[in-house]
């Protein structure tokens, strides 16, 4: 038999995650209740119900043990598995951290291959706060045995300037991606359809739109149809006449899906193909955009 806290323990080091939240921490330690044993070894000592007050215990313990310990990039809530065979690198570790951000902007870009120009700083995408606190509220009821306060689990850690000495620069939006896994890691990236419509959102999160317009160039055709799905998605109207005017009249894709986002051109409207600079006198009659880049 296996003692309930070497059992925590042992299932810590299992799964080998650089870094745990109080959430995690609580959510293995109810997978283990449930079962009643780890690795087919039965638990003693097992707690007859499982709640917040233990959970703190249980951490006390762990850090006593020197099992976990806490995080320096972290205020609270975050712990760092002390013998875990990975540091973690920001990506995963911030993944890990708030269970809703994800890699985008030019960071996903990167790690797509889509730019050779590595960002000096980690582009993180998270859901605006209302949305966030919904999304946590929703996982932490789905726990079997929920605590009240949703918050005594898991609440917006926040990052600091850096994180694994790396800078951060955090997104915040209504509409967030459904991000994709990067194998073998905690870590979750935009799809690259979605990476794709975000260059024409924010292009200068990107790059620029000038580097924007290279990466089209070389990649759009490559990946089109997951462009004009996540384009289609897009709750964005200038995203969608900026794809419209460099895949049909810049790149010469034909395609009806394309044709279908003609009704979101505006006349008489202030667009921009490149909304960081100047008007100029050039312009897409068809896709009523000024093609000042």
């Amino acid at each position: 038999m296996i003692t309930f806290l070497r059992a925590f323990e042992a299932a810590l080091l299992a799964d080998d995650r650089p870094v745990v939240t109080d959430l995690d921490l609580y959510r293995q330690a109810e997978r283990l209740l449930s079962e009643g044993s780890w690795d087919q070894v039965k638990i003693k000592h097992a707690p007859k119900a499982w709640d917040v007050a233990r959970l703190h215990r249980a951490i006390r313990r762990l850090v006593r043990d020197q099992v976990i310990a806490s995080d320096n990039d972290f205020r609270s809530g975050v712990w760092r598995v002390v013998q875990a065979t990975r540091a973690g690198v920001a990506e995963e570790v911030a993944c890990i951290a708030d269970p809703f951000c994800y890699v985008s902007h030019l960071s996903a870009m990167f790690r797509y291959g889509l730019t050779d120009r590595s960002p000096a700083a980690l582009h993180l995408t998270t859901p605006e706060r209302a949305l966030w606190n919904q999304r946590r509220d929703d996982l932490v009821a789905s726990l079997e045995t929920p605590p009240e306060d949703p918050t005594s689990l898991l609440h917006r850690y926040g990052f600091k300037d850096k994180l694994r000495r790396r800078p951060v620069v955090i997104h915040e939006t209504r509409h967030p991606a459904a991000p994709l896994p990067l194998s073998g890691e905690q870590t979750r990236i935009a799809a690259i359809g979605d990476t794709f419509a975000d260059t024409l959102g924010e292009p200068a999160l990107c790059g620029g739109m000038r580097h924007v317009l290279e990466v089209w160039d070389r990649h759009a055709e490559e990946w089109i149809d997951a462009i004009i799905e996540a384009v289609d998605r897009s709750k964005s109207k200038i995203v969608k006449v900026r794809a419209g005017h460099i895949l049909s009249e810049r790149l010469g894709i034909q395609d009806e899906r394309i044709g279908a986002w003609l009704a979101f051109a505006q006349r008489g409207g202030s667009r921009k193909l490149d909304p960081e600079a100047p008007y100029a006198p050039v312009f897409s009659e068809t896709w009523m955009l000024s093609l000042n880049v």
